[in-house]
């Protein structure tokens, strides 16, 4: 697993919805942030499991997959591995096709 820079590590907090997001303002190492996540889904899955679905669902987690990761011994670790594997597909996709600013002057309001 390789170190995430400090652009990317923002851009991957600033996608997680805020009940999942670390309380860590200073750049932190892939596995820390990964553990810190961890944690997170921990907390949630005793004490928020509504919420936390609702999240994975929102986040676009694969349900198939979500379902295989709760199988696992180490459950918050591997579903915290999922999310950070979205976010970072999520932000790769965004710098791979970046919006287009170009629009339409009959569709703009």
């Amino acid at each position: 697993m390789s170190d995430l820079n400090a652009k990317q590590q923002q851009q991957l907090n600033a996608g997680l919805p805020e009940d999942l997001r670390p309380a860590v303002l200073d750049y932190i190492s892939e596995e820390q942030l990964l553990a810190a996540l961890a944690d997170r889904v921990a907390y949630m899955l005793q004490h928020q499991s509504g919420v936390f679905f609702q999240l994975m669902y929102k986040i676009d987690v694969r349900e198939d997959l979500l379902r295989e990761a709760m199988l696992q011994q180490d459950v918050n670790l591997a579903i915290a591995k999922l999310i950070l594997d979205r976010r970072l597909a999520s932000v790769r996709s965004k710098k791979e096709n970046p919006a287009n600013r170009d629009t339409d002057s009959d569709l703009s309001w």
